[in-house]
C-alpha cells in the first residue's frame, strides 16, 4: 500500500544536476581559481550552507555570506529562467496524482531555489508539503531524515514511497524502510 510520495527535486524532477554539479567549479574560476576535477563529487552529497563551508575553507575565500551570495544568485538564476522537467515528469505527476495519495517533495535545494522551479514549470501545485533538509537539520544521506518526513506526514514508512535519483538518498530511504522509484539520469 502506498500511503504518501515523497519526490526527490533536483536530478528526479528538474534537470538541474549538471548545473549543481558546475555551479561551484563556474563560480571558481570566475574568481581565478581553478577548481579540483572531483569537486562536484565532493560536493554531491552536502547541503548547500555544507558545500559553501566547503568553498570557504578549502579555496581561501573572503568569508561565507559573501560566498554563499554569490554562489545564490548564479542558481537562483538557472531555477528561475532555465532549467526544465525531465521528459514524462509531468505525466507521471497527473497519474500519481489521481490516486488521491498525498505527494510531497524532499530536498536538499534551498526552499528559494525548490520554489523558484516549481512555479516557473508549473508544477508546484502537485505537492502539499516542501520538506528541506538543511530546515530539518538533517542531509537526505541520513536515514532519519525520511523516518521525520513519514512521522511528521502521519505515515509509516513502509507505506513511504520515494523518487530519487541520488545513490545515498536511494541507501537511507531504503535503511528508513521507504520502498524506492529509483531514476538513473545521470549515472
Amino acid at each position: 500500500m502506498t500511503a504518501l510520495h515523497i519526490f526527490d527535486c533536483d536530478g528526479t524532477l528538474l534537470d538541474s544536476m549538471r548545473m549543481w554539479d558546475n555551479i561551484s567549479s563556474d563560480y571558481l574560476r570566475s574568481l581565478g581559481i581553478q577548481p579540483p576535477a572531483d569537486l562536484a563529487e565532493i560536493l554531491d552529497p552536502l547541503t548547500f550552507p555544507e558545500s559553501v563551508r566547503y568553498l570557504v575553507n578549502h579555496f581561501d575565500l573572503d568569508d561565507y555570506e559573501n560566498t554563499s551570495r554569490g554562489l545564490m544568485d548564479r542558481v537562483l538564476w538557472h531555477y528561475e529562467n532555465d532549467l526544465e522537467l525531465f521528459p514524462g515528469i509531468q505525466e507521471e505527476l497527473e497519474t500519481v496524482s489521481r490516486t488521491g495519495e498525498p505527494m510531497i517533495i524532499l530536498t536538499n535545494s534551498p526552499r528559494e531555489f525548490v520554489e523558484a522551479g516549481l512555479r516557473r514549470t508549473g508544477i508546484r501545485h502537485y505537492f502539499s508539503r516542501l520538506f528541506v533538509s538543511q530546515e530539518l537539520g538533517i542531509s537526505k544521506d541520513d536515514p532519519e531524515i525520511f523516518r521525520v518526513v513519514c512521522r511528521e506526514m502521519s505515515v509509516p514508512p513502509e507505506d513511504a514511497l520515494v523518487y530519487e535519483d541520488s545513490a545515498f538518498a536511494i541507501q537511507a530511504a531504503r535503511e528508513a524502510g521507504c520502498r524506492v522509484k529509483e531514476y538513473d539520469r545521470y549515472r
